[in-house]
């Protein structure tokens, strides 16, 4: 049998997200510099279409 998914409240699941995207830049897998530039450079693409 399959177990059911634990319950979380949206303040537990930002809590969880927000350790786990610490913990990648601790290690250091995750730029926030980088991250940020790319998703603006990604965004430009989106704007042009509108």
């Amino acid at each position: 049998m399959t177990k059911k998914p634990k319950k979380e409240s949206q303040k537990e699941q930002s809590a969880r997200f927000e350790k786990a995207v610490q913990d990648m830049i601790d290690a250091g897998e995750l730029n926030p510099t980088e991250a940020e530039e790319r998703f603006e450079r990604a965004m430009q693409y989106v704007l042009k279409d509108e």
